[in-house]
């Protein structure tokens, strides 16, 4: 990676690395790029959401599979490659390795359905997410023009929709479950179910989302969308809904998930959820709801 580039970021984002000694030659260091790699600055501060305690996450996109590292990080490895956390000065920095054949993974996952049946939902997880968030909103730190062709063979917009999909399908079955459960099992499921509800409706109206740690603030964000659903308005609440007695909690997220239903048809929305839905719909009789 060129540390020079890192002089090109938001002024923010320099401040909050020159505060914590996070020098661009300590952070340089940590990298273990070779020619052909694209490197990224990723994750919060990247996307501008970065707090006092983020760590700083670097992505690098190797051409094909390989071991690397820098000796004194320590390794966290997943099904994509390793992962190592290091530090340059007082921040903590995570250097990611990730093959590009990984992406065409999973844009493969979400390709649309051949034939006359239902398009297919894919069950993407947060590492599969986490990827593609990363590289659609990443800045470049070596081989710009190589990233700027990655991301545009990323349908962000097909990955979007099937997390919002599958959040919702979760959504509903979880609701379900508050239906049959006695408590404390019964309060569990309830605030799972709202965050999924959340989590699908972020999918739907804005980024992809993966985890709990963006969903107040996105939140925020998508209630200022003229028309937006209510839940994001009611985001605080709905994070707390197992604190509702169960006749009242039920009814009232089973109206949120109604409305966000409709909603997905919004042309703001990543198109195609309601139809990647369709066939979950009869399971769904139990709630009286129109869906």
């Amino acid at each position: 990676m060129d540390p020079a580039l890192l002089d090109a970021l938001p002024h923010a984002v320099q401040a909050a690395l020159a505060r914590q000694g996070a020098t661009p030659e300590r952070i340089a260091a940590l990298v273990d790029d070779r020619p052909g790699d694209v490197v990224m600055l990723a994750g919060s501060y990247a996307t501008g959401e970065a707090n006092p305690t983020s760590d700083l996450d670097i992505l690098v996109l190797m051409p094909g599979p390989g071991a690397r590292g820098v000796p004194g990080t320590t390794n966290h490895p997943s099904i994509f490659g390793d992962s190592f956390d290091g530090m340059a000065g007082d921040l903590m920095v995570n250097i990611e390795y990730v093959s590009e054949e990984a992406i065409a993974q999973v844009q493969q996952a979400v390709r649309p359905a051949t034939g006359d049946g239902p398009p297919d939902l894919a069950n993407l997880q947060g590492l599969e997410l986490r990827l593609v968030q990363r590289v659609s909103t990443g800045w470049p730190l070596s081989n710009a023009g190589r990233l700027d062709e990655i991301k545009k063979g990323i349908d962000a917009d097909a990955v979007r929709a099937s997390a919002a999909a599958l959040s919702f399908v979760d959504t509903m079955s979880l609701l379900a479950d508050t239906t049959v459960l006695g408590s404390p099992a019964r309060e569990l499921m309830c605030r799972g179910a709202a965050e999924a509800l959340l989590t699908s409706g972020l999918n739907a109206f804005g980024r992809i989302t993966y985890g709990t740690k963006h969903l107040l603030s996105r939140s925020a964000a998508a209630a200022r969308l003229p028309g937006a659903p209510a839940l994001f308005a009611q985001c605080d609440k709905v994070l707390f809904a197992d604190r509702l007695p169960q006749e009242e909690a039920l009814p009232w997220l089973l109206d949120l998930t109604e409305e966000l239903f409709r909603a997905f048809a919004d042309e703001r929305c990543a198109p195609g959820i309601q139809a990647l839905l369709e066939p979950f719909r009869p399971q769904w009789a139990w709630s009286g709801r129109t869906f």
